[in-house]
C-alpha cells in the first residue's frame, strides 16, 4: 500500500508537470513567461498543501469540516454580491485581488464530500438517507449553479454520489435518489438556453461550425492533426486557433503536439489515479475514511472524463478544466489536496492493519481500545470499532 500510494502521488506530480509544458506551449505566443511563472507559482503552492493535507489524520477532518464548510458556504454566496466577486464571461465565480484569483466552487467540491461523510460515518448499517447533511450539500451545489457554473455543480454531485456509494445506507434510497437526482439535472441542463445549445451542439457539431460549435470542431481538428506522434511540444500549429485551450481545451493541445501516445499516456495516468482511490477505498479503516476516499476519487476521475469527452466529443462540452493539467490555481490546489487526503488515508489503513495482528496476541481490551483510537465516532457516549468494508 506504500507503494500505491507514492505511485498515486508522483503520477498526480507528473500530470502536473505536463501541465506546465501544456500551458506554456498554449501561452508563450502572446504571453511570454507570464503564464508559466504563474503556474509555477500554483505548482509549489500545491505542494504545500499536499504535504499538509497528507499530514492530518483522516479522523481530524471531523472536527475540521464543519469549519471548512461554513467558509466555503460564505465564500460562494459573497462571490456573487456585485463588488465583492468579479464576473467574467456572465458568469461570477471569483474573487480578484490583484494577481491572485481564487474560485469557491472549486473547495466546495472538497468539503461536500468531507461534510458528508462525516456525517455517513457515524449512520447505522442498513439506515435511510440523512436528511441534514444532504441540505448543506444541496445549498452549495444550488450556489455554484447560481453563479452559473454547472460543471462544477455536477462533479460536485459526483463527489456525493461517490461517498453515498461507499457508505452503508440502504440501496434502495440510493438507486432512487440517483435517478431522482440524473432527471433533476437533465431538466436544469434543458431550461437554460446556453446549456440547450451545448447539447445540440453536441449532437451535430458540424451544423454549427462557424458558431456554437466552433470549439469542439477545432479541437477535433487540433487532435486528427497530432497523429500518433505529434507535432512536438510548441510546435502545434492548431492550436490557437482552439477556444480555451490553456483551460477547458488542454487534452486537444495535448493529442496536437504529443499525440495519440500521449493522450493514451495521460487517459492511463487518470485511470491509475481511479484504480488507485477504489483501492484506498476498499481498505479504508472505517466508513467515514471509505467515503472520504470514493468521494474524492469520484471527483477527479468524473472531471477528467468529462474533459477528456468533450475535447473528443464523445460527451457535451461543460467547461471543466482537466485535472493537474488545466491552468488555475484554485483547481490544482484542490486536486492536491484531495491525492494529500488519500495519501494519509491509505497510510493510516496500513497502520491499522500493522496494529491488529500485534494486539491480537495481547489483551483484548488493548486491542479495542487502539482499534477505536483510530477513529473515534462516538454514539452514545461509547467509541465504537470502525466497520469492514461492505462485502469485505
Amino acid at each position: 500500500m506504500s507503494s500505491l500510494r507514492a505511485y498515486l502521488f508522483l503520477v498526480a506530480l507528473g500530470l502536473s508537470l505536463l501541465g506546465l509544458v501544456m500551458i506554456y506551449s498554449a501561452t508563450y505566443r502572446y504571453h511570454g513567461t507570464g503564464f508559466l511563472i504563474q503556474r509555477l507559482v500554483h505548482l509549489a503552492a500545491g505542494l504545500v498543501v499536499f504535504a499538509a493535507a497528507s499530514r492530518v489524520r483522516y479522523t481530524v477532518w471531523r472536527r475540521y469540516a464543519p469549519a471548512l464548510y461554513v467558509v466555503v458556504l460564505l465564500s460562494l454566496i459573497l462571490v456573487l454580491v456585485p463588488g465583492i466577486g468579479t464576473e467574467i464571461g456572465g458568469a461570477r465565480r471569483w474573487f480578484v485581488v490583484g494577481p491572485v484569483s481564487l474560485q469557491p466552487a472549486e473547495f466546495a467540491k472538497i468539503a461536500a464530500v468531507l461534510v458528508l461523510s462525516c456525517a455517513l460515518g457515524r449512520l447505522p448499517r442498513g439506515c435511510g438517507l440523512p436528511p441534514k447533511p444532504l441540505l448543506m450539500v444541496g445549498a452549495l451545489f444550488v450556489l455554484v449553479l447560481v453563479e452559473p457554473d454547472f460543471g462544477t455543480s455536477v462533479v460536485l454531485l459526483a463527489g456525493v454520489a461517490g461517498a453515498l456509494w461507499a457508505s452503508e445506507v440502504r440501496t434502495r434510497d440510493l438507486v432512487l435518489s440517483g435517478i431522482g437526482t440524473f432527471a433533476a439535472l437533465v431538466v436544469v441542463m434543458l431550461l437554460a438556453p446556453y446549456r440547450r445549445e451545448r447539447f445540440l451542439t453536441f449532437l451535430d457539431p458540424w451544423a454549427v461550425a462557424d458558431g456554437s460549435g466552433y470549439q469542439v470542431v477545432q479541437s477535433m481538428t487540433a487532435i486528427k492533426a497530432g497523429g500518433l506522434f505529434g507535432a512536438g511540444a510548441g510546435a502545434g500549429g492548431q492550436g490557437p486557433y482552439v477556444p480555451q485551450i490553456g483551460t477547458d481545451m488542454i487534452f486537444a493541445l495535448i493529442g496536437e503536439e504529443l499525440g495519440l501516445l500521449g493522450m493514451v499516456g495521460v487517459i492511463a495516468a487518470f485511470g491509475f489515479i481511479a484504480l488507485a482511490g477504489l483501492k484506498i477505498a476498499l481498505g479504508a479503516p472505517s466508513v467515514m475514511a471509505r467515503c472520504v476516499a470514493a468521494g474524492l476519487t469520484t471527483v477527479l476521475t468524473v472531471q477528467a472524463v468529462f474533459n477528456v469527452g468533450a475535447a473528443m466529443v464523445v460527451l457535451p462540452l461543460t467547461g471543466m478544466t482537466l485535472p493537474f493539467v488545466s491552468h488555475g490555481g484554485s483547481s490544482l490546489l484542490v486536486c492536491f489536496a484531495a491525492v494529500g487526503i488519500l495519501y494519509r488515508i491509505s497510510e493510516d489503513s496500513e497502520r491499522a492493519r500493522e496494529i491488529t495482528p500485534r494486539t491480537s496476541r495481547g489483551s483484548a481490551n488493548v486491542a479495542t481500545n487502539t482499534t477505536a483510537d483510530l477513529d473515534r465516532r462516538r454514539r452514545h457516549g461509547r467509541a465504537r470499532h470502525p466497520r469492514p468494508v461492505r462485502g469485505g
